[in-house]
């Protein structure tokens, strides 16, 4: 039977959560327990082969899945938390999710929050009050205009301050502002890809997640965990108020 005709039940949903709480990995690893990414884990649970395309994932989430999943967190335990409850919602999303709509709503997630998040990063540590002011004027106009004309705004609202902050030497500063323009500029840029937009703005949290990083230097690790955790429930919510199957055993994350 395939694994889009295979029903995900409840032992099928605890092993894949049991699988995925032993630790991910970046890539797809080998079959045993926290030495697989994501997609992996759900063939392992599946009883299918090993590889990171279950069949019973929509691919526009699949695709997102992998890019967050090889994003650059901590630790594979750190993985595995951020990605625990998406690793769930995911389940039996193949022919099911409206993926044109879902990656509609990761691109406004994206630019409505993710581009905001780098920008207000950037300017926490900017030492020049104009360029704090303009970073803090684009992240709200971002916020309430979720749209690629807002993020080109901010990819040059960022560029001129991290070229400011670099000029002065400021190196947190610069960083974390390259980090908000890398952020911006990729959002804006993938803005109209409907069929790869999710997983681009998966390969760029990474982006926002390092301006974090930048702007919380003596939490580095911590900060972008931290934000590529928000990314990941985020796209979790998407997945609720669409109604995406997997969602029905979001239960078992809060029970152990």
């Amino acid at each position: 039977m395939s694994a889009q005709k295979l029903e995900i039940n409840l032992d099928i949903a605890r092993k894949v959560l049991s699988t995925i709480d032993a630790g991910l990995t970046n890539g797809a690893g080998i079959p045993q327990p926290g030495k697989m990414c994501v997609e992996a884990a759900v063939c392992y649970a599946l009883g299918l082969p090993h590889g990171d395309d279950p069949k019973c994932v929509a691919q526009s989430l699949r695709r997102l899945k992998i890019r967050l999943n090889d994003s650059r967190w901590s630790s594979n335990e750190a993985r595995a938390k951020g990605l625990r409850r998406l690793g769930l919602a995911q389940l039996g999303s193949a022919g099911v999710l409206d993926e044109q709509e879902f990656s509609r709503r990761v691109v406004e997630l994206a630019i409505s929050k993710c581009v905001p998040a780098a920008l207000r990063a950037a300017a926490s540590v900017h030492k020049d009050p104009k360029h704090q002011a303009a970073l803090n004027a684009a992240a709200k106009k971002c916020e309430s205009e979720a749209n690629r004309a807002s993020a080109l705004e901010a990819r040059d609202i960022a560029r001129s301050a991290a070229d400011a902050a670099a000029a002065a030497y400021a190196a947190y500063a610069a960083a974390a502002a390259y980090a908000a323009y890398a952020a911006a500029a990729a959002y804006a840029a993938y803005a109209d890809a409907a069929a790869y937009a999710a997983a681009a703005y998966a390969a760029y949290a990474d982006a926002y997640a390092d301006a974090y990083a930048y702007a919380y230097a003596d939490a580095a690790d911590a900060a972008r965990d931290t934000s590529l955790a928000t990314f990941a429930e985020d796209v979790v919510q998407i997945l609720i108020d669409m109604k995406a199957p997997g969602c029905q055993w979001l239960s078992l994350t809060e029970a152990s």
